[in-house]
């Protein structure tokens, strides 16, 4: 064989080998760029039913988006040491992102920032004002507890006493509507308290319980879901017992909730669109990965429902996770 040909054949070898590796290139990346977004969502709370909405939405955006999510909850609630905790873990694990919907504004400032510098957080439901451009998806809370304060105001002319039920006041989201609700309740005649209720949801229901015993006719607002739920459970049970009906408003949304506002033992709940809370959350994680132009602030819609337009079919789908 001539030194030509040889150097033709090493030639069309060589050439036959750059082209296997593009292909196999080409395959590896076809791969990756198939492969899930890993993303972890971190609760602040270990109540299921009052994530259920969320849930779905996360569910849907998941499928969506091509995400493998890992939902995780707490063993306890508003447990700030947990959080960091469970989100070092899920760091180490390998997720992309982390949505997490902060247990204290402040305290989880610092381990925030320091996982933002190996991958994106997206806040929800609360945030941590502090932390410049950290993204957070979630409804006007102010604009909330100001509408549900309105709707309290609008039922009743008569000056009374006003009890807020406050829980959870180091969540941004649950302070900003504390705002919205003595906005509106400070600019009446009327007599407003504040009393603080208990984390834990057999403590929250015993305290709610014996506040409502001893009410004097009061109105009672609360500011989140398990709060409401409680109260709303011991008037149940105070109501069998031959005691007098007070009127309960809330803000959140669960399966006992939605039963208790149909029996017109909660007179009125602001909801805001979880599912549309859940998804959006998700979407935000993937154009962060991706680096792709993503809002700071999300805003989502909510709505101040009684029994009187809970069966709207907007309300319905707020109310009711499984009418989409």
């Amino acid at each position: 064989m001539t030194r030509k040909k040889v150097l033709v054949f090493f030639l069309i070898l060589l050439v036959f080998i750059v082209s296997l590796l593009v292909l196999d290139r080409d395959r590896i990346m076809e791969k990756k760029s198939n492969d899930p977004y890993e993303i972890s969502v971190i609760t602040r709370g270990q109540n299921a039913e009052s994530w259920t909405t969320i849930k779905q939405g996360i569910d849907q955006a998941a499928k969506d988006l091509n995400c493998e999510v890992s939902f995780v909850t707490l063993s306890s609630e508003n447990n700030t040491d947990e959080q960091v905790l469970l989100m070092q873990r899920e760091i180490s694990n390998g997720a992309a992102a982390i949505v997490i919907a902060p247990a204290n504004s402040e305290d989880l400032k610092e381990p925030i920032e320091k996982a933002r510098k190996s991958l994106p957080v997206i806040t929800m439901e609360s945030t941590v004002d502090s932390i410049k451009d950290l993204p957070y998806i979630s409804c006007d809370n102010f604009a909330l507890g100001s509408e549900l304060a309105k709707k309290l105001i609008s039922t009743n002319s008569t000056v009374r006493k006003i009890v807020i039920l406050r829980n959870s006041m180091d969540c941004s989201n649950i302070h900003q509507r504390y705002q919205g609700v003595t906005a509106v309740l400070n600019s009446t005649l009327n007599r407003v308290e504040y009393w603080d209720i208990p984390d834990d949801p057999q403590e929250a229901y015993d305290t709610a319980k014996g506040m409502l015993q001893n009410s004097n006719g009061a109105t009672f607002i609360a500011l989140d879901g398990a709060t409401l739920e409680a109260a709303a459970k011991a008037e149940h049970d105070l109501l069998k017992t031959g005691s007098k009906q007070v009127e309960i408003y809330g803000i959140g949304r669960t399966n006992t909730v939605v039963s208790y506002l149909e029996d017109k033992i909660i007179n009125a709940i602001g909801v805001e669109n979880e599912f549309n809370l859940g998804y959006l959350s998700i979407q935000s994680a993937v154009n962060h990965i991706n680096k792709r132009e993503d809002n700071i602030t999300t805003q989502i819609n909510f709505a101040i429902v009684d029994q009187d337009n809970m069966y709207n079919s907007d309300n319905q789908r707020l109310l009711f996770p499984f009418v989409r």
